[in-house]
């Protein structure tokens, strides 16, 4: 397999006029969602200010002479954000002035026309690949990034491969999991909403496992190679019935205890219980747990550990359903 690319030189303000148009995907499924904060955007944009060389950009060629996004997308997002007007200047940034004019505070439009004249014309490198299939964008994507600090469940989105992956998009855009569990805003650009549904699949597929990083790439993995089928259908079926059991946020439905919750959803909509005694049961576990019982305690450090899920998996379907339920 050979990776076909041309070195390009294109100017801050190309890059703007390109994203105004249209011209850049950065939303590809492998890629990480937005995760810079104010000061890494705004330390970003000073490197341009003091001719600081950043790194090169890594684009696909895409259909209508548009670009694939494939590496670079948390500084694309920044350079056509600031010079849209679309944030300021975080006061914790690293330069806070320039030639007498200090930065903290300022938009685009506020700066001297000189240093927004610099920004625009600040000249990007950026390696523009050829059209790629699925395979060649995931392995450009995984060696580009084999270095730097990414984590394991960012590394899995390059396992699942890009099928897999939208299917795992449309379904943490279900109602459950955007208006009822416990995910703050960070948490979803890390993927945690993504990583309890695969935690979910791995109780469901494989019990001798647990939920380490390496375990969860290593499931990913055997979806992408097609040892696991990744059944769409059936995850949207247990979240339709946990959508209809709770009504509203409940304060457990966190990380921690969601794979559990949905493994016992699904195995009470098997037995057909009525959405809302499942609701009841379910909120009944968790006002009654004890905070030094064994269960809490296998939510502790090393939540993890194959034991310490089998653990949880086992108390909550003892209690919820009561009995030990076959997987």
């Amino acid at each position: 397999m050979a990776i076909k690319s041309n070195l390009e030189k294109h100017t801050v303000s190309w890059l703007k006029r390109q994203d105004a148009e249209g011209k850049l995907n950065k939303n590809i499924s492998i890629q990480r969602k937005e995760v810079w904060d104010a000061e890494k955007k705004s330390n970003l944009i000073v490197s341009l200010l003091l001719d600081i060389p950043i790194e090169s950009l890594l684009f696909e060629e895409a259909e209508g002479e548009s670009h694939n996004v494939l590496d670079g997308k948390q500084r694309t997002l920044t350079l056509c954000a600031f010079v849209s007007d679309e944030f300021a200047f975080s006061p914790k940034i690293r330069v806070k002035a320039l030639d007498g004019q200090s930065l903290a505070g300022l938009k685009f439009s506020m700066l001297p026309e000189a240093l927004q004249n610099q920004i625009l014309e600040y000249e990007l490198s950026i390696s523009i690949l050829r059209s790629l299939d699925a395979e060649e964008r995931a392995t450009v994507f995984f060696m580009r990034n084999q270095a730097v600090a990414l984590s394991k469940i960012d590394l899995s989105l390059v396992m699942l491969g890009e099928e897999a992956m939208d299917a795992f998009a449309r379904l943490c855009e279900h109602n459950f999991m955007q208006t009822k569990i416990k995910l703050t805003a960070p948490a979803r650009r890390k993927h945690d909403d993504l990583r309890i549904l695969l935690q979910y699949l791995i109780l469901c597929k494989r019990v001798s496992m647990g939920f380490s990083g390496t375990e969860i790439m290593s499931f990913c993995d055997d979806i992408k190679n097609s040892e696991e089928k990744l059944e769409e259908g059936h995850i949207q079926a247990v979240l339709d019935y946990l959508d209809a059991a709770i009504e509203e946020k409940r304060q457990y439905l966190k990380l921690v205890h969601l794979p559990m919750v949905l493994l016992v959803a699904k195995q009470a909509r098997e037995k057909e219980m009525p959405c809302d005694e499942f609701a009841a049961r379910l909120d009944a576990f968790f006002e009654g747990l004890d905070e030094n019982g064994e269960y809490m305690a296998a939510c502790k450090s090393g939540s993890a550990k194959r034991g310490n899920v089998q653990t949880r998996v086992t108390i909550m379907e003892d209690a919820v359903l009561g009995r030990k339920a076959k997987k």
